[in-house]
């Protein structure tokens, strides 16, 4: 069996394969079988691998039996892993030519290294393959990609919908089964009905539009409106219609109280767990509050995950949600390209996945808790997770889970994905538009105009 080190900061090294603490590989697919599914023969690969990003610890069962499965199937593969690294290590790497051989990156970030000259296209991979890239979800495809060149392979999801607690809900006058996501003004209103106060003193906040946390994309999108240009190279922040969504997200936390009282409630949050238990009645969340936080701390939660759609679209209107996540790529002057790239497809065959899914059932089981799909970015392989692993939990979850799928397929990825300088401008939006305005200190028109000029002076400095 091949050598594989886990790097740490400080740097450390410890031999994993073979050890007490792995992760035993699904007997129900063998090495051969799943080389065979990804169109390859066993050794194929050889020598050293350098990855840097994706760790295998033992609580992320998902990678580390995938991983174990690799080195099972290619015992041939020196594999070397290094779980963390941050900006300045990828620049010194890049300037002193000592670039990894497979690097796990977040594909909003593909425009970034692309234009620097760190990652390689992967075109002559796939056409040489005939890799089937039409099996990954667009957007994710979307964010891979610059310039017309897909640089990574979608390697995980995320999705946002609106968890809606249905006793509170209920209690302010609202029913579920009519309640029209479209309707943004009526989810404001009942915000205001559910907030729970003692005094001065918020006790459960009603609507948690969550704009500050990186969600300001789907409220923007949903009203109609715009964040870039369509080559990226012109910013538009303060596009009329985001003024309108943010002026109605100020004025939603407004209804409420205001931010201030938000922002002292939000001290007192755990992890994921403010709706599970009970201190918010209705937020937009990612999908992993059903298993992070729901399942485990409020499992008899009576509550509905539903879509948010366009604003006032109605209340069968399109979707308005976006995704991101992470992806595999390959830097330019990587040492052993071709094992890198067996490597990438090696942990996307449908049959990895299913070991890596496999696994992570096994840990919930194992510590008293029920298995949710993890989402990969791959259209087949989410559903066949909940297809074929998912066993019910109960309607509330069991119609959450069904819901994924549909979140998925109506998922945008963020514009600012188009732009080398994708970071800066995330950050730009949040802490010279958003905060600004949600805090009263400008208005949404002129913080957004601000930000939006500060993300233009950083696409034109690149």
């Amino acid at each position: 069996m091949a050598h594989l080190s886990l790097l740490r900061r400080p740097v450390s090294r410890r031999r994993l394969i073979g050890g007490s603490a792995a992760i035993a590989v699904s007997s129900t697919f063998s090495a051969p079988a799943i080389l065979r599914a990804a169109g390859r023969q066993e050794g194929s690969a050889s020598g050293e691998l350098t990855e840097w990003g994706f760790g295998i610890q033992e609580s992320n069962p998902l990678a580390r039996a995938r991983v174990l499965a690799f080195q099972e199937a290619y015992p041939d593969v020196d594999l070397q892993i290094v779980e963390t690294f941050d900006e300045q290590k990828l620049l010194t790497a890049a300037a002193s030519d000592t670039l990894p051989d497979v690097i796990w990156l977040n594909r909003v970030e593909t425009a970034t290294w692309a234009a620097r000259g760190v990652l390689q296209p992967l075109t002559d991979y796939i056409e040489r393959d005939s890799y089937d890239t039409s099996v990954f979800y667009p957007f994710a495809i979307e964010e891979a990609t610059w310039d017309g060149d897909l640089y990574g392979i979608p390697g995980g999801a995320d999705v946002r919908g609106l968890y809606v607690n249905i006793d509170d809900l209920e209690e302010a006058g609202g029913d579920i089964d009519s309640l029209d996501t479209s309707d943004w003004d009526q989810l404001s209103e009942l915000g205001a009905k559910m907030v729970v106060k003692d005094g001065d003193q918020v006790q459960r906040w009603g609507f948690d539009h969550r704009v500050q946390a990186n969600n300001f994309w789907l409220w923007g999108r949903g009203n109609g409106g715009s964040f870039m240009n369509d080559d990226g190279s012109e910013a538009t922040f303060n596009d009329e219609k985001n003024v309108e969504a943010l002026q109605w997200a100020v004025d939603a936390y407004d209804a409420q109280g205001g931010s201030k009282l938000y922002d002292a409630l939000a001290t007192t949050f755990q992890g994921d767990e403010q709706f599970a238990r009970g201190i918010v009645s209705m937020s937009l969340y990612e999908q992993w509050m059903l298993s992070s936080a729901i399942a485990t701390v409020a499992p008899e939660l009576n509550f509905r995950l539903l879509p948010v759609r366009e604003r006032g679209s109605g209340a069968d209107g399109n979707i308005t949600t976006y995704s991101g996540g992470n992806g595999w790529y390959i830097p330019k002057g990587a040492k052993n390209p071709d094992a890198a790239w067996e490597f990438i497809k090696f942990l996307h065959t449908d049959e990895t996945w299913r070991i890596g899914a496999e696994a992570v059932k096994q840990l919930r089981k194992d510590n008293g808790n029920p298995y949710f799909p993890s989402l990969t970015g791959k259209t087949a392989v989410d559903q066949m997770q909940i297809d074929e692993l998912y066993e019910s939990v109960g309607p509330a979850f069991d119609d959450a889970v069904q819901l994924l799928p549909e979140l998925l397929e109506a998922s945008q990825s963020r514009q600012i994905g188009k732009s080398p300088v994708a970071g800066q401008l995330d950050d730009l939006l949040l802490n010279d538009g958003l905060k600004p305005a949600l805090s009263g200190s400008k208005s949404p028109q002129d913080a957004l105009d601000d930000a939006n000029q500060e993300a233009q002076d950083a696409i034109d400095m690149f």
